[in-house]
């Protein structure tokens, strides 16, 4: 909605909108990070009482996006799905399209959802599509990485 030339709505719009609104936000949410977990922890029957080894529900959400923070040095995450109608988690490959044309089975389309040596803070949005729950795998030397996670569908 417009009045005055001015853009009026909230959220999605079928057109670019322009980027006004620099209002001081009196209530938003804090943020919370996730729980990354040993590969080997990781519960396929989602019984665990132990924080993050059931993953984390994305309510059939099509995007997950991350903010990864570290010190730079050689910490590791990768991020794994959970499908119900499979019942075990997977790492989560995301599409990255053809790679100077050489792509000649499906597979080389796409990789690990693994993100390593981050220094400073990254923030990254990956396709889901519906992946029922998401876990977050550390490489075994997690020492000041943090992980904040949401999802969306648009």
């Amino acid at each position: 909605m417009t009045i005055n030339g001015t853009p009026k709505s909230f959220g999605r719009t079928r057109r670019p909108k322009a980027i006004l609104d620099d209002s001081l936000i009196s209530n938003k949410q804090g943020a919370t990070s996730v729980t990354c977990v040993a590969a080997a922890d990781l519960a396929d029957n989602l019984l665990s009482a132990d924080a993050g080894k059931n993953g984390y529900k994305t309510e059939n959400q099509r995007f997950l996006h991350l903010q990864i923070e570290n010190d730079g040095t050689d910490d590791t995450v990768t991020v794994y799905g959970y499908n119900y109608a499979f019942g075990g988690w997977a790492i989560l490959y995301i599409p990255v399209g053809r790679k100077n044309g050489a792509d000649t089975t499906a597979e080389l389309a796409y990789v690990e959802a693994k993100f390593t040596t981050i220094d400073g803070k990254k923030m990254l949005t990956i396709p889901i599509h519906g992946v029922d729950r998401i876990a977050f795998v550390h490489d075994g030397s997690l020492a000041d990485m943090v992980v904040r996670a949401a999802c969306t569908t648009f």
